[in-house]
């Protein structure tokens, strides 16, 4: 079944050749004792999450569905609960294909992911890394941000600040500690992330998508004002067939680490800033608006994410008050990947980006930046 959609994502002229670089999709080789092949109903582990998925929503929501299968390629016997909490690994109730690889993985279930041609060897697959990785490329523990020495690459960052910056107020302001806006962000460092198994989970998830997409018939692509800082969007060699964007995320240098080290974590999703699209996770595209999130530190450092971001069929809303719950549902229960809400058009500030999915995510650079304010006028 994999083939086939690879075959197909092929014949609309989609590839993984942008990522030139792979890693393996196979699991350690466990012992003789825990490997499991218990029914031959499914030929790859893209049949059994298809079968958990009877609705084609591209998330498993059914515990017991999943506990049956689970049972038939794993031998799993206990408690559904328990299980469920071990596979929904981001807690939002609704389980994604890569997470139900990593769940197999981690089960050795000797199933082939379907993603390598090579039909010979139960569990392989390949991944393409990103042109731009440059850790170890056999290391499925390796995550680690390192310094941006390069001075286009910072001139490049400086200028997704500069280019997406909006001297625009709202209310969110007023969480910064100084109810005004910056006349301009300041970049005093930055690095560069890279997450093995975050960067599979993501591959994965925006291949699924993009299947989506181009089975859907017709894709509505939207631009976000990120787009303008083109060298760096050139750079990352972004999707554009499954929209996928670099958008911006404001939040603590503590945070920022969490993430960087294990994810965003789905079920903690709105926390932050408000659930007026859903419990989602909600970026920018402006650096003003993802600077209201931000969080100074002892320094007077303020810290954003820049993050590949997958859109897919977008839920483009416009209204005033939307109803975030039907918004919510129309990604999690519908044909949706991610909801635009469009405040820009409808009270003058700023488009909000909101996914459901951690796996649509995947963080590329910390920016730690200055506020710059207009100097005070004399007395």
């Amino acid at each position: 079944l994999w083939n086939s959609f690879v075959s197909r994502l092929q014949a609309c002229g989609f590839d993984s050749g942008s990522d030139s670089d792979t890693v393996s999709l196979a699991p350690p080789s466990p012992p003789s004792s825990r490997v499991h092949d218990r029914d031959q109903r499914f030929r790859s582990l893209l049949d059994a999450f298809t079968y958990c998925d009877p609705g084609g929503t591209g998330y498993i929501k059914d515990h017991q569905r999943f506990a049956d299968v689970a049972s038939a390629i794993a031998g799993w016997r206990g408690d559904v609960e328990e299980l469920w909490r071990d596979l929904d690994m981001d807690g939002n109730e609704a389980v994604s294909f890569p997470e139900f690889v990593e769940w197999a993985e981690r089960a050795h279930v000797q199933l082939q992911v379907g993603v390598s041609d090579d039909a010979s060897a139960p569990g392989q697959g390949a991944v393409p890394f990103p042109h731009t990785w440059r850790g170890p490329r056999n290391d499925p523990a390796y995550a680690a941000s390192t310094p941006v020495t390069d001075v286009n690459m910072l001139a490049e960052l400086q200028g997704l600040m500069d280019t997406t910056y909006r001297k625009v107020w709202t209310r969110d302001r007023k969480t910064t500690g100084r109810n005004e806006v910056p006349e301009r962000y300041e970049l005093i460092f930055a690095e560069h992330a890279e997450n093995f198994a975050d960067w599979k989970r993501y591959w994965l998830k925006r291949h699924h998508v993009m299947h989506d997409c181009a089975s859907g018939g017709f894709l509505q692509r939207h631009v976000p004002l990120t787009a303008n800082a083109s060298e760096l969007c050139a750079r990352h060699r972004l999707r554009g067939e499954c929209n996928e964007w670099l958008l911006l995320h404001g939040t603590s240098p503590e945070a920022a680490r969490n993430i960087c080290r294990n994810d965003f974590t789905m079920h903690l999703a709105g926390s932050a800033q408000g659930t007026l699209y859903g419990r989602g996770t909600y970026f920018g595209d402006s650096i003003t608006k993802a600077d209201e999130y931000a969080r100074a530190d002892d320094r007077g450092l303020c810290c954003a994410l820049v993050c590949r971001v997958i859109g897919g069929q977008v839920l483009y809303n416009d209204d005033v008050n939307p109803v975030a719950e039907s918004l919510q549902d129309g990604v999690l229960k519908g044909r949706f990947h991610s909801v635009l809400g469009d405040r820009e058009k409808c009270r003058g500030t700023f488009k909000e980006y909101v996914v459901f999915d951690a796996d649509q995510v995947y963080v590329e650079y910390v920016l730690y930046y200055r506020r710059v304010f207009a100097a005070a006028e004399p007395s």
